[in-house]
Order: structure tokens, then C-alpha cells, then sequence
């Protein structure tokens, strides 16, 4: 019997958790820095 192509290659749910988490952290402290930077003024 042939298996589904899903069963196969199953995405690892705990890994596309970690990486959202991650990704969205990194956007978040990159964007305080960047509004600190701009409330200080050191836009060029």
C-alpha cells in the first residue's frame, strides 16, 4: 500500500512554533532599537 505524501513528510509543529517565536522576537527588538534610535535622533 502506497502512504500519503503527508504522512511522509510531516511538518515538525514544536520546530515552526520555535521559529515563528523567534522570528517575531527578532523583529520586535530590532524595532525598539531602531525607534530608540530615531526618539535620540541618529537618523542620517
Amino acid at each position: 500500500m502506497k502512504r500519503n505524501q503527508k504522512d511522509r513528510y510531516k511538518t515538525p509543529q514544536g520546530t515552526v512554533v520555535m521559529m515563528i517565536i523567534f522570528i517575531v522576537l527578532l523583529i520586535a527588538l530590532w524595532g525598539s532599537v531602531y525607534l530608540t534610535m530615531i526618539a535620540r535622533g541618529a537618523t542620517y
